[in-house]
């Protein structure tokens, strides 16, 4: 890795912080911990508390130093423990402060915690030391474990302290916001160890969560009820308002008015100061034996305790207990409010990271992460510099963008990672002769004629010849889609002698019924694109509007917008080539958000938390032509929640025999990006499906009798779900919104010893602080781990994104991939209820070959269309 590569080169800041001491003279000691009344506790903060009281006041001088627990099962002490058994021993821990009573049975509040060592070496850093040397080149599972210990030490002190998630912490002091419904947003900080070439690092970022807001029960029930007059909780088991309630406070703890106490609420009950039991009711059970009369005895009240042992507390006997994180999906209407919350401009993100190891933000006047106090930092022998590091990095040369006929035509120079198509026709635009509008919104006719006139105009200045549609009809909703479409292509049909080449639809602004039945009609039995806008786009739709929609149409009818131009991709283009991308397999409830949020060619789409009797969708793209800039889609369905492709020997197997019909030939290379496996998975996942991409090339070229010379492959993982960020030094080096300029990349400082990689860059600022994407290198027989032509081939292929002007976080094929899988859920039989959150708790009720032959791929019509757009 050198920074002497291509580009201009520039210093900037990042959120890393170098460990400035390894606890090289300490060794960790392994024991399983089991704690609970015969079951484990699920919740690991719980359990995180038990062992907690466990070191603190059960048996302090045998836990000292502290042990440290990863909220699991397994303890890390820095010392061999004396246990009365040996390599063994059973706790007693009283979870409460009142003094235990006599006998010898167990009284409330008493868990049993089961110690054990593990039969395995102890854990020094050795190993991990020379990993960053370079002595040691392999990431082995010794120095993985080492550097979980080591994340353990750093998190766990304010894990105790604050609410989290194990990952990161969240703390009021660091910034709070109210979203309403009863809830509230909290700034705090997560935390991740990384390797680097000679030293470990800290990666620490600002994160956000949802919390509830701790108040009285009954103000917030109001609240997520949008309700002041407290009557408005006089409510019946059988409304839809009791059933709102019930869900979202369900697992909720309370305190009490009364007396002390945390209780978690099971379910609600109506009309609770009449509740009767034991020949009374609640509100003379309040007023004899607490003094307290109920003010509002007809509202609800909480239920909880087991349902052996049954108790009911009035409404306004209780209050939301704090520190309660709210983990749940957000409702769509708080949405805009998170991500205004959790989006900082650079230079804030970084300056309140540096607070939270610096400065004293907290109520205690301590900083938030504290490592200066923590005691298990210290019992370590562990520091951590306060300043952040600086790498030093290049911007990249920024590719050509080519309209048109490229002989006849300048090409745009993007500028901060955009640029404009005025007085630019597409590279290849392509004709729209016969297609038709079906209209379900309450737009009138005068808006819609206005607005297909301001779209054919936009179609016809980029190079597209669009007649006017030759058919319109108005539509009721989801359930009429199907006769609705058929009804439309038999008009075209009728009236220009073909069937429609493309379908418009207008929508409500809430419709994903519609949306979903419309897309499975045109992707899977009619065969043709379908292009949706909502009802509030069509009244103010102007020529920037019109225009982005004709990106679009031209895409899916074929056509080819632009083409971005760089060294690198010149070289792929002397020879055929592919270029394929591929998405982690992806689920259920998880397509529906993310066709409105698409994310980064192969994918995988997992189900919805807690969802097992759904598969997952996998997809695969691949370029069909000679510049990279049409793609083919193809998706398979396997188990749920698996991270490799079950069917991508199958998959890339057809992709070349594909790429070779239509192109008399046989690639010579192919790239391959991959979306976002985990370090853990390099090694197996990464390698598995190398070894799958050569299985399918050695299957063809027997099959085929082909004589020539195996495809060079390049294979390229593409991660967007970490931490790392970049900060220029001084606001000239930024771009207007104050982030590291569009082609940006780092391919050292920050970087993996055990693989190749670098952070890029690649797109320009619009809200908060910019992610870069991370490539890692698992295979490079195209360019020989030549870093300068991958990254440049990654920054072009950012450009090529057919929906936009401007370039994209991650590689137009990783892209695509992620489109096209979250479209899986138009492809199944409706009556397998795909997109519906029905949970299981049983594997067995997961049947993959049902849901295989319930699932129909695209209509061969859509070959060589990028419908998918």
């Amino acid at each position: 890795m050198s920074t002497r590569g291509r580009g201009v080169p520039q210093q900037v800041m990042t959120n890393s912080f170098v460990i400035s001491k390894l606890p090289t003279r300490t060794r960790y000691y392994q024991y399983e911990a089991i704690s609970g009344s015969g079951k484990d506790m699920k919740n690991p903060r719980r359990r995180t508390e038990v062992f907690e009281r466990l070191q603190n006041h059960t048996d302090p001088k045998l836990f000292t130093p502290r042990c440290i627990f990863d909220g699991a099962v397994i303890m890390y002490c820095p010392r061999e423990l004396p246990l009365s058994g040996g390599d063994s021993q059973t706790f007693e821990v009283n979870m409460s402060n009142k003094p235990r009573t006599d006998g010898s049975a167990p009284t409330r509040g008493i868990l049993q915690v089961y110690l054990k060592k593990v039969a395995a070496d102890p854990i020094d850093f050795s190993g991990l030391q020379a990993f960053i040397d370079g002595k040691q080149t392999k990431q082995t599972p010794q120095i993985l474990t080492a550097i979980n210990v080591l994340q353990l030490i750093i998190r766990q002190a304010p894990n105790l302290k604050y609410p989290n998630n194990t990952r990161a912490f969240f703390t009021k002091d660091a910034g709070i916001q109210t979203l309403g419904g009863g809830l509230e947003l909290w700034r705090g900080f997560f935390q991740s160890v990384r390797p680097t070439i000679g030293k470990v690092l800290v990666n620490i970022d600002v994160s956000t969560a949802v919390m509830f807001k701790q108040d009285s029960f009954q103000t917030a029930a109001l609240a997520v009820l949008k309700q002041r007059d407290v009557r408005a909780l006089e409510l019946r088991p059988d409304s839809p308002q009791f059933r709102q309630l019930k869900n979202f406070f369900k697992g909720v703890s309370v305190t009490l008015v009364h007396r002390p106490g945390l209780k978690k609420i099971r379910g609600l009950v109506a009309n609770a100061g009449n509740f009767e039991f034991e020949n009374t009711t609640v509100k003379d059970y309040f007023k004899k034996a607490w003094s307290r009369p109920l003010n509002y005895p007809n509202i609800i009240g909480i239920q909880v305790g087991s349902k052996d042992r049954d108790e009911v507390i009035p409404a306004e006997m209780c209050a939301i207990a704090p520190d309660q994180r709210y983990t749940r999906k957000l409702p769509p209407e708080f949405s805009p409010m998170m991500v205004k919350f959790s989006s900082q401009k650079p230079h804030e993100r970084l300056a309140l990271i540096s607070a939270g190891i610096s400065n004293a933000i907290t109520t205690d006047q301590r900083s938030a992460l504290d490592y200066q106090n923590s005691p298990f930092l210290q019992d370590a022998g562990i520091t951590v510099s306060p300043d952040p590091i600086l790498v030093t990095g290049r911007v990249l040369p920024t590719p050509n963008i080519h309209y048109g006929n490229a002989a006849a035509s300048r090409p745009v120079q993007p500028r901060n990672g955009s640029w404009n198509v005025i007085n630019q026709i597409f590279h290849e635009p392509k004709g729209l002769s016969s297609w038709g509008i079906l209209n379900y919104s309450r737009v009138n006719d005068q808006t819609i004629n206005r607005f297909v006139n301001t779209l054919l105009n936009a179609c016809k200045k980029l190079g597209m010849n669009v007649a006017p549609p030759a058919a319109s009809q108005s539509c009721a909703g989801a359930s009429s889609v199907v006769n609705d479409m058929r009804s439309l292509k038999n008009a075209v049909n009728s009236r220009i002698g073909k069937d429609p080449e493309m379908v418009l639809a207008i929508l409500p602004t809430s419709s994903t019924d519609i949306y979903h039945a419309i897309k499975s009609f045109g992707d899977v039995i009619a065969g043709f694109p379908t292009q949706c806008v909502r009802e509030n786009k069509i009244e103010r739709a102007n020529d920037q509007y019109c225009a982005n929609l004709g990106m679009k149409i031209n895409a899916k009818l074929g056509g080819v917008n632009s083409l971005p131009r760089s060294g690198a991709l010149e070289k792929l283009m002397s020879a055929p080539f592919m270029i394929m991308g591929m998405y982690r397999p992806c689920l259920a409830l998880e397509t529906h958000w993310r066709l409105v949020h698409p994310a980064p060619g192969a994918d995988v789409g997992h189900p919805a938390p807690g969802m097992i009797n759904q598969p997952s969708v996998a997809s695969l793209v691949y370029s069909f032509d000679r510049y990279a800039a049409r793609y083919e889609s193809m998706m398979s369905v396997q188990h749920p929640r698996q991270e490799k492709i079950d069917e991508l020997r199958k998959l890339v197997y057809r992709a070349i025999f594909e790429f070779g019909e239509r192109n008399r030939a046989a690639p010579i290379r192919i790239i391959f990006f991959r979306d976002g496996l985990s370090e853990g998975e390099y090694a197996l996942t990464g390698q598995e499906e190398i070894e799958d991409i050569t299985g399918a090339i050695d299957d063809i070229w027997r099959d085929k009798g082909i004589k020539g010379a195996k495809p060079e492959i390049t294979f390229i993982v593409v991660g967007k779900r970490h931490h790392v960020r970049f900060f220029p030094r001084n606001t000239n080096d930024g771009d207007k919104s104050g982030n590291c300029p569009a082609g940006f990349v780092a391919d050292q400082g920050v970087g993996n010893p055990a693989v190749r990689d670098f952070y890029l860059q690649s797109h320009g600022g619009l809200l908060g602080t910019s992610r870069p994407s991370h490539y890692i290198t698992l295979r490079d027989d195209v360019y020989k781990h030549n870093t300068d032509d991958l990254q440049e081939l990654a920054f072009t292929l950012c450009h090529s994104y057919a929906r936009a002007t401007r370039s994209v976080s991650i590689p137009a094929p990783v892209y695509y991939a992620d489109i096209v899988c979250a479209r899986g859920a138009f492809h199944f039989n409706p009556a397998m209820g795909f997109d519906a959150a029905t949970i299981s708790s049983h594997d067995d009720a997961f049947d993959l070959e049902r849901w295989r032959k319930n699932f129909k791929d695209k209509h061969a019509n859509l070959a060589k269309k990028m419908h998918f757009m």
